[in-house]
């Protein structure tokens, strides 16, 4: 698969390329070049701690809550004090 890079504007990875490499919405990536090859990849967070790592069940709803939060389908906090009486 191929892009064309233009001079004014970044360059675009074409949709198919993202999600083969499963690149997310805010994933941070790192580009590695050598001897003219451009290697592309996704930075992961690493934890200190092992206790601060997250299980798979976990991360699967960090992920799903986050998704939840993209579309906005969300309580905002005031009405949530205000639907527990806080």
């Amino acid at each position: 698969m191929t892009s064309t890079v233009k001079s004014k504007t970044p360059l675009t990875v074409p949709d198919a390329v993202r999600r083969r490499a499963g690149f997310k919405p805010g994933d941070q990536v790192e580009f590695k070049v050598s001897r003219g090859t451009v290697t592309i990849l996704t930075r992961r967070l690493v934890a200190h701690d092992p206790d601060d790592t997250l299980t798979t069940e976990e991360t699967k709803k960090v992920r799903h809550a986050m998704k939840q939060v993209r579309e906005g389908k969300v309580t905002p906090w005031p009405q949530v004090k205000h639907e527990l009486d806080l």
